[in-house]
């Protein structure tokens, strides 16, 4: 079921994504991107030898195992997290691409599964026991606008809706899973090799309404070495390989934040432990090599390590109350395929 819908999900978005539109900033509560993922469109996109923007991506992540101590706020004590996937796809919609004025629509559908050791230390039905191999989802819809307001100024602008959650089926709209967001940014393309920009996000959901302001720097020292940087999302070091230089090591860290919603309403057996919100926060330190196979298509290939910063859980009967958890510092390494049209294609 997972595979034909990615399937479908692929051949859709082959057949309306004729051109995609680089981006450069997003910053949201229960998902902060690397910039070089999923970003907002500059006036001409980028710095020279910059990593290369994103249209259709699929990707895959293994975290190793590492241990999950609910720090007595968490029936079950300490458990055993043998692993930790999660699947990524996610394509852009190009609405205009003119030289003065971008637009475009985005999807992404992101999923991550805890596998515990099954030798829980208490037979008492826990949130641990309710995670153990279930879905987690986060559907996001969102809407990007750019203008250019000269050859060296720009402000961009994204709306987004997320669904984030453990619900049945594909997508569930419920009030509980929601999370609104939007992101504004000016900036200067200072020259081919530098630009920046400044900008706030604020997103709103059930547990609780954020705002963060943002900056990114950009710059080419030469045809081999550079920065990406949006902080405090991302800082990356960048060196370009290859024949061409197309290719490229990333080395950085990047604050990774997730949020959802875990709802018991329609499973007896965890009635008694009602609604609760999940949020984790942790710092990734990474490698990755991304690397050109045909003019549209790239691989890539990430390694590093995870640190959790917090793990929390919040009672969706009381947000204020912060139920503190313990999680395990733990290897990753993550994987994948995208398409992205060559930059001289971009006006």
């Amino acid at each position: 079921m997972l595979f034909r819908e990615t399937a479908l999900c692929l051949l859709f978005s082959f057949l309306l994504f004729p051109f995609a539109v680089p981006a450069q900033v997003t910053l949201e509560q229960g998902n902060i991107e690397s910039l070089t993922d999923d970003c907002l469109t500059y006036c001409h996109p980028g710095v020279r030898k910059r990593s290369q923007s994103r249209g259709v991506v699929i990707r895959y992540e293994n975290q190793l195992g590492f241990d999950w101590d609910g720090n007595g706020n968490i029936a079950g004590g300490r458990q055993r997290v043998n692993r930790l996937e999660q699947f990524t796809f996610k394509f852009k919609v190009p609405l205009l691409n003119k030289p003065q004025l971008k637009a475009l629509l985005g999807y992404e559908w992101d999923t991550e599964k805890y596998f515990f050791d099954h030798t829980f230390k208490t037979e008492e039905r826990t949130l641990f026991h309710l995670l153990d191999e279930r879905r987690l989802k986060a559907n996001k819809l969102s809407a990007y606008v750019t203008r250019s307001w000269n050859d060296k100024f720009y402000s961009s602008a994204r709306l987004r809706m997320s669904l984030n959650g453990d619900y049945q089926g594909l997508i569930n709209f419920g009030d509980i899973y929601r999370t609104y967001s939007g992101a504004a940014a000016f900036g200067k393309k200072v020259s081919a090799d530098e630009e920046w920009a400044v900008g706030l996000t604020i997103s709103s959901n059930k547990a609780r309404t954020i705002a963060l302001p943002f900056f990114v720097w950009n710059k080419t020292f030469n045809d081999r070495w550079g920065v990406q940087t949006a902080l405090p999302g991302q800082a990356f070091l960048r060196h370009n390989v290859g024949t061409e230089l197309n290719n490229s090591f990333l080395f950085g860290a990047t604050f990774d934040s997730r949020y959802y919603a875990i709802n018991t309403d329609q499973r007896p057996q965890y009635l008694e432990l009602g609604p609760y919100f999940l949020r984790n926060n942790g710092i990734r330190l990474q490698l990755q090599y991304e690397h050109n196979i045909t003019p549209w298509v790239w691989a890539f290939a990430q390694a590093g390590y995870y640190a959790p910063v917090t793990t929390r859980f919040n009672r969706a009967s009381n947000i204020d109350l912060e139920l503190e958890t313990q999680a395990g510092s733990r290897p990753f390494f993550r994987f994948g395929l995208f398409l992205a049209p060559p930059k001289e294609l971009i006006r």
